[in-house]
């Protein structure tokens, strides 16, 4: 599913109109975009957590080159799904 295709089934589902579906779809992925630059991690109950982390600096092998790499700490999100919808996408 695209965004766009959120959108719609926002739209579809909702008295908004697709202008103002495509309004509430982006200030949400704002706000989780927002929480997750500052570190913060996003609960969404019967959803998903999306966690926040940094990755530490670590050495790596350029296989073709034969060199040694170093790969910088970077920050990235990790999202874990909940039991719930776990449990609906198991049945």
């Amino acid at each position: 599913m695209k965004k766009n295709e959120i959108i719609d089934y926002v739209a579809k589902n909702t008295t908004l109109s697709r202008s103002q579906a495509i309004d509430a779809t982006q200030s949400v992925l704002d706000a989780i975009a927002s929480s997750l630059c500052k570190g913060e991690s996003v609960y969404v109950r019967g959803f998903a957590t999306i966690k926040a982390y940094t990755t530490k600096e670590r050495k790596a092998r350029n296989i073709t080159k034969g060199t040694e790499v170093v790969i910088p700490a970077q920050r990235s999100a990790k999202l874990i799904l909940s039991k719930d919808l776990k449990e609906r996408m198991n049945k």
